[in-house]
């Protein structure tokens, strides 16, 4: 089985639950009275632990505080099946809290924990140093953005992956977009890949994606993945080849961590030995399957193929 290694921000996630039955007397905003709280893996780590529920084999390399929070991501890393080498660090784990009303599932708010952190030389050679030892065929780069992304290490990371012929695939925010050329595929949604071109009024039309998309694969040398929310997602290869996959209609719950599903899906795929049409394919199902779902989830094998 091909291993599969997820590089990147990773983070926990806090889900506390409870009805609203007032306002609150203090200020005219919902008193939400919480009777339950659970813990989810949240950016990278929701990448890997979709692959793991598809039943790939996965390794998580992220950075970490030994704090309750970082204690509580280990062991959810554990229970999901997730090889887990972490770097320490001395700011906290960031952590996603989220407030969901019980009655109708929806969620209020959401307040972030997190600090600004660079990673050290000594730092980006630990984790070139894992990645060696872990020899995989595929690497998935989850960027959100949260300031441990550098270019000197995607740099070693993209040249140690061309001598030993390992894909790497990315979701990037627009303004690290320059890091990832001649990867093997980037797969941002719409939206982001407006702010990457430089234009936030793109039309959503097959036509419209088609023309800017083709110019940017040319300019960036990887293949293009377009998710497009209910409009399915576009495919546009190195070779200039064009898709246009749709997806099918369903009620939607909850859109958090649906990019992440879509990433795993089609790097387990390919690991499995699909091409790509076929895997981004697997990968639209997924998601369409998770934003059925409240909260941040992962897709199981049944599920996918049924």
């Amino acid at each position: 089985m091909s291993k599969i290694v997820v590089i990147w921000d990773v983070m926990l996630d806090k889900y506390s639950y409870g009805l609203v039955k007032r306002l609150n007397p203090e200020w005219p905003s919902p008193l939400v009275n919480i009777d339950r709280e659970e813990y989810k893996l949240w950016g990278a780590a929701n990448v890997a632990a979709n692959i793991s529920s598809l039943n790939g084999l996965v390794e998580l390399i992220g950075v970490l505080w030994k704090d309750d929070h970082g204690k509580k991501f280990e062991s959810l890393c554990q229970e999901n099946g997730i090889n887990l080498t972490s770097i320490i660090i001395g700011v906290p784990t960031i952590t996603k809290q989220r407030f969901i009303e019980t009655t109708y599932q929806q969620q209020l708010l959401r307040v972030d924990y997190e600090e600004k952190y660079s990673m050290s030389h000594e730092n980006n050679e630990k984790v070139l140093s894992l990645l060696k030892e872990s020899a995989p065929q595929y690497i998935i780069f989850s960027d959100y953005n949260k300031w441990i992304i550098n270019k000197s290490l995607i740099d070693d990371v993209k040249l140690y992956a061309q001598k030993h012929d390992i894909k790497i695939l990315v979701d990037t925010k627009p303004n690290n977009l320059h890091f990832f050329e001649n990867v093997y595929l980037v797969k941002p949604n719409l939206k982001e890949f407006r702010k990457m071109i430089g234009n936030e009024e793109l039309p959503n039309t097959d036509e419209a994606i088609k023309q800017h998309g083709l110019l940017f694969v040319n300019q960036y040398k990887f293949n293009l993945v377009i998710t497009r929310w209910g409009k399915g997602a576009i495919l546009i290869t190195k070779d200039g080849q064009f898709y246009s996959l749709p997806t099918k209609a369903k009620q939607v719950f909850d859109v958090t961590g649906a990019g992440d599903t879509f990433l795993a899906a089609i790097v387990y795929a390919l690991s499995q030995w699909n091409d790509l049409k076929s895997a981004v394919e697997l990968g639209n199902k997924a998601s369409w399957i998770v934003v059925g779902k409240l909260g941040t989830a992962t897709v199981t094998p049944e599920e996918l193929w049924l």
